[in-house]
């Protein structure tokens, strides 16, 4: 005699599935969120008219709409996980925390639009959402890397899950740094504009480290499988040029250059691939870390400008002043941006160790 399974037997026994059904929801919702806010600060940059319902809040929104629903998937699932919530229950609580602030970032932006009207990078309603977005992507990593860590086989499938787990948190975090870095934050009623030598710190050691501190987590938590810094350097690379690049008519022709950023990353790819040893993860960090300047182009030209040579830069200027400033710019931050790189390796190897893999 066949025995029907009830939704909760069922829930019961695919409770730890379904929460990383949860996880990918939420990972996959900060992904549009930080798509959308990207292209947002490129039609603030172009003068674009503003307003709370426009494209790029609606595709944020969106996102807060999923990642809410990946939330909740995940609690559902908490509920009947047994012996594995002590591995789960940071997950859980970092993405609740990331969609309260979320949410609340909505109405928050909302008021603030009708008030004030055009609003900066570094606004409370954009600096709340930013929060609520490394909050919840964070969630989703820890969620989708400690699944497939107590999994008992793993496929390609799984490797590739990774990718989606590690790319909102590195997205996430460029816009925490780009927002207390970049001089996109004073409007007619507020002045948040970030100091400019603090800014000009800011950038120089948060991005490399970040970027070193990402890639190398998601080759060590893949086992070093060849191809994933790869795989999750073009996907950056393609969402900044999408969003950074493509909208303004200008920059079109300098896609070619951006796209030799996959050099390095190519080469940090093969060095940690073959090697499979902290050592190596430490020399690729490295190299990640000293093409910074190139990656986050073109904005991050905006930073260095305000220390540097202080033009007047308008959006059709940006790729003359941002090779204007190269060779000062490399001169100043190479040997700090390896330097942050190397740590963000070493830190990768801990932070993996200690926070992702629980077993």
């Amino acid at each position: 005699m066949e025995v029907r399974q009830t939704p909760l037997s069922f829930l019961q026994k695919n409770s730890q599935k379904i929460f990383l059904i949860g996880s990918i929801c939420a990972s996959f919702g900060i992904l549009l969120v930080t798509v959308g806010g990207s292209w947002d600060i490129t039609n603030h940059l172009l003068n674009k008219p503003e307003t709370f319902f426009s494209p790029p809040h609606a595709l944020m929104y969106s996102g807060v709409a999923i990642g809410l629903i990946g939330a909740a998937i995940s609690f559902l699932a908490y509920r009947k996980l047994e012996n594995f919530k002590e591995i789960f229950r940071l997950p859980l609580r970092l993405k609740f925390v990331g969609i309260f602030l979320l949410v609340g970032a909505g109405p928050f932006d909302f008021v603030w639009h009708s008030n004030f009207g055009l609003d900066g990078l570094l606004s409370p309603p954009h600096f709340t959402l930013l929060s609520g977005m490394m909050l919840c992507s964070l969630g989703g990593m820890f969620g989708i890397s400690r699944f497939l860590q107590n999994k008992e086989s793993k496929n390609n499938f799984s490797n590739y899950l990774l990718v989606l787990a590690t790319l909102p948190v590195w997205l996430a975090g460029s816009g925490i740094i780009s927002s207390l870095s970049l001089p996109f934050s004073n409007t007619d009623y507020f002045q948040f504009n970030p100091e400019p030598t603090f800014a000009f710190v800011m950038a120089t050691v948060g991005y490399p480290f970040l970027m070193s501190l990402i890639c190398i987590v998601t080759a060590k938590l893949s086992g070093f499988k060849p191809g994933m810094i790869s795989i999750l350097g073009g996907f950056f690379l393609l969402i900044y040029g999408m969003t950074a690049i493509v909208p303004n008519f200008a920059l079109i022709e300098s896609v070619e250059f951006y796209s030799m950023n996959m050099i390095p990353i190519v080469m940090a790819d093969l060095i940690v691939s073959f090697r499979k040893t902290k050592k190596a993860s430490i020399i690729a960090g490295g190299i990640l870390g000293s093409g910074f300047y190139m990656v986050y182009y073109p904005y991050i030209m905006y930073t260095y400008n305000e220390s540097l040579l202080g033009k007047l830069v308008s959006p059709s200027m940006i790729y003359h002043t941002y090779f204007e400033l190269m060779p000062q710019v490399i001169q100043f931050t190479i040997i700090p941006a390896i330097i942050m790189g190397v740590i963000g390796a070493i830190f990768a190897f801990r932070f993996s160790n200690k926070t992702l893999i629980k077993k």
